[in-house]
């Protein structure tokens, strides 16, 4: 996904502006949170009533509280999730076609107020496959002492984030930190003991997103024994491999 995407300021009177990213990147089948931030002229009355609306192009809208007045393709799949009176314009578009590629524009009316329209132009990207986990771990190792791995993935659906799941059994600890741009990012830490059976064998970890294939990254660990003077330490285990079913490690 692309997360290096520089803010977007339109600006329809002096002192009337909103913000939003010039693009934000999302998953096909899954949801979206286009941030959105506007600012007007305190009037001397405190507003009692504020209207979101967004739109795709120029007439098509997809958001209003009025849901009879969001065009088809769009009724039932999105929700301001901002608070307005906060200035907060944010909207969040579920189950991601490969068509909500914008533009799109955000309006917000006053009550008692001139109607005043803010003016924001952005574009989807929107990917057909999620990227691979990112995996990070030690891949040498020392039989029978504590390891920890890492691995995360980023996304752009905050109440649906991705499943991150391990190959190996251990005790995992999952938490979820927001990025800039519409994106977020999930870590899933995994701690373990390697064993000899270990040795050479792939640390797998897979990361499934709503309606697509899962994605997997691994790394082979090298598992040294642990020894604390300079001598040779042999270990001796069961393996079918050898022809008497003894292996030996060094």
């Amino acid at each position: 996904m692309i997360q290096d995407v520089k803010y977007l300021i339109t600006i329809e009177a002096s002192s009337w502006t909103a913000e939003v990213p010039s693009s934000v990147s999302g998953l096909q089948g899954s949801c979206i949170v286009i941030p959105c931030s506007f600012n007007y002229p305190e009037p001397e009355k405190k507003p009692s009533k504020f209207t979101g609306i967004w739109f795709k192009g120029t007439h098509d809208t997809i958001y209003h509280p009025d849901s009879s007045n969001i065009i088809k393709d769009y009724r039932g799949r999105t929700e301001l999730v901002g608070d307005l009176r906060q200035k907060n314009c944010s909207l969040r578009i579920d189950h991601l076609h490969r068509s909500d590629k914008g533009p799109f524009h955000f309006r917000v009316e006053i009550k008692d107020e001139n109607k005043t329209a803010i003016t924001v132009l952005l574009s989807l990207l929107i990917s057909g496959s999620p990227d691979p986990p990112s995996l990070s771990v030690r891949e040498e190792v020392k039989l029978g002492v504590e390891l920890s791995a890492s691995c995360s993935v980023s996304h752009s659906c905050p109440s649906d984030s991705p499943l991150l799941t391990w190959s190996h059994s251990g005790t995992p600890s999952v938490q979820s930190q927001q990025l800039t741009n519409g994106q977020w990012k999930v870590t899933s830490s995994l701690t373990f003991t390697p064993s000899i059976t270990d040795h050479n064998q792939s640390l797998v970890c897979t990361a499934e997103h709503r309606g697509v294939k899962p994605v997997k990254m691994s790394k082979t660990l090298n598992v040294r024994c642990k020894c604390t003077t300079p001598v040779i330490c042999t270990y001796e285990y069961m393996d079918e491999r050898w022809p008497n079913g003894i292996g030996k490690m060094q």
